[in-house]
């Protein structure tokens, strides 16, 4: 599968955490490629099988965005906004975005004070969420037809920009990229009989209340999950241990993670010469790996990130070769279980 070309069209549907639906029919295609299981649970997420027979193996990437939400109308028609998600208002003055309207979707771009007309003490300020607007051009009684408080509000969509050493950069790379990935597995595993069972899951809501991943479990019961996600790419100013080299996928070490089946994946790379590095994190991961964790009475977890270049804006960088090792990785991981059969639970045993 092209890699770039399914991230662009991930990228272009919308889907700000708690308003998934548009985003989750696309990857829904996107999975019945590969499989005709493909499910939609209560709250939204979806998640397709492949395989059958023990374990359960369950793969998770988060489909949400990050965004913004209506909250007024102005008297002149233009709209202010609350955060959905993390957010950094510093980045949002110039940004080109669409308002999700009630039968349309509206182009519109975020304003604010500009510097002539600021004291000086504003000079010296950062831009609050509360000193911006969006302005779509539409009077007031237009935009009341069109637009509601409470309607999301998104970055503009563009193709994604080619870099050089295959890296590109968007928005919304978190966590799409990682949903692509999920699919590039999917393709590599449709080609092999699986003696366990494989379930990829989408999942809603992990940019604001990780609901998502507080309920697939229930629906899926997995002997095991793999949580894929963003860390942070290495940057001027940003280096160990907080950040990771492009071409790096790390896994985590810490409270959020199994150490058991942190050594079958690690097992799994050297066999496919995958390059894995150790990222540590004594608490909880930001991700969808916690949420998993303590469910159930406890699911054998474990963490896999692609490094990504300056997370939560519209400018997300990351490499597509890397997507596609993870890819590989998560193959190799789901056929080395499938092969040692009733074995895998002995491996998982923490008490040898």
């Amino acid at each position: 599968m092209d890699i770039l070309n399914a991230i662009s069209e991930l990228i272009k549907a919308d889907g700000v955490s708690g308003h998934e639906h548009n985003v989750a029919q696309l990857i829904k295609e996107y999975f019945r490629k590969y499989t005709d299981m493909v499910y939609e649970d209560k709250l939204g997420s979806v998640y397709a099988k492949m395989g059958s027979g023990s374990p359960v193996i369950m793969i998770m990437a988060h489909m949400d965005e990050i965004g913004m939400i209506v909250t007024k109308i102005e008297d002149n028609g233009m709209l202010r906004m609350h955060k959905v998600g993390g957010i950094d208002p510093r980045v949002l003055p110039g940004s080109e975005v669409v308002v999700v309207g009630k039968n349309e979707k509206i182009k519109g771009i975020i304003g604010a004070l500009p510097p002539h007309l600021q004291t000086a003490e504003d000079k010296n300020k950062a831009y609050m969420l509360d000193d911006l607007v969006v302005d779509t051009g539409l009077s007031y009684d237009t935009v009341c037809k069109k637009i509601r408080i409470g309607d999301t509000i998104t970055f503009d969509t563009v193709e994604p920009l080619k870099l050089s050493n295959n890296l590109v950069s968007s928005k919304t790379l978190d966590d799409r990229s990682h949903v692509v990935a999920m699919f590039r597995a999917m393709e590599i595993l449709s080609k092999v009989k699986l003696n366990c069972t494989l379930v990829f899951c989408a999942s809603r809501d992990e940019e604001t209340t990780g609901t998502g991943a507080r309920t697939l479990p229930y629906t899926v019961n997995p002997d095991m999950a793999i949580a894929i996600d963003v860390t942070h790419g290495k940057t001027p100013g940003v280096g160990e241990p907080d950040a990771f080299e492009m071409d790096e996928i790390s896994i985590i070490y810490g409270a959020n993670a199994h150490p058991k089946l942190n050594e079958m994946i690690e097992n799994s790379a050297d066999e496919a010469n995958i390059k894995l590095a150790i990222e540590v994190c004594m608490g909880r991961s930001g991700t969808d790996g916690w949420g998993i964790q303590v469910l159930r009475g406890g699911i054998p977890t474990a963490i896999l990130s692609v490094p990504v270049r300056y997370m939560h804006t519209t400018v997300e960088t990351l490499s597509t070769d890397t997507i596609n090792e993870l890819a590989r990785l998560i193959a190799q991981f789901a056929m080395d279980i499938s092969d040692i059969g009733d074995k895998w639970e002995e491996k998982l045993c923490l008490d040898d």
